[in-house]
């Protein structure tokens, strides 16, 4: 999932401004394989356990002596940008900071920062999306 340029961003009670956009990727952390006798192609394949990864990229324009710390808990939404109310959409999750990186250039100052979603129930989807 990819959204560019949000509405909306909030990490707990902030709301993160200037992001540019924000990323959504789905990541097997352990697959089962399966082959037969057969032959040398898989039979079965399936993901055991996985992981969402959030990662959102923010644009700086000065001095930034915030941001999250490595390790924060907390609710994570955004709106993506429609153009107008009607069919816009939510998405929100738990999700834990795994890190923030900034990185300054000729062309400007930008941090990005990963989350990774949480689940209160392992066999339920840690993101969810709603119409606003």
């Amino acid at each position: 999932m990819v959204v560019l340029r949000p509405d909306e961003v909030r990490f707990g009670g902030e709301v993160w401004g200037k992001v540019a956009r924000v990323t959504v990727d789905r990541l097997s952390v352990q697959t089962v394989d399966e082959w037969d006798e057969l032959g040398a192609h898989l039979v079965f394949v399936d993901v055991a356990k996985q992981r969402a990864v959030i990662r959102v990229s923010q644009e700086i324009e000065g001095d930034d002596f915030g941001g999250p710390i490595p390790g924060e808990k907390s609710l994570f939404s955004f709106y993506g940008s429609s153009g107008s109310d009607a069919g816009r959409r939510r998405v929100s999750c738990d999700a834990m900071v795994e890190s923030v990186l900034n990185k300054v250039s000729d062309y400007g100052s930008s941090r990005v920062i990963t989350l990774i979603a949480m689940s209160s129930v392992g066999s339920a989807d840690p993101i969810t999306m709603s119409t606003a």
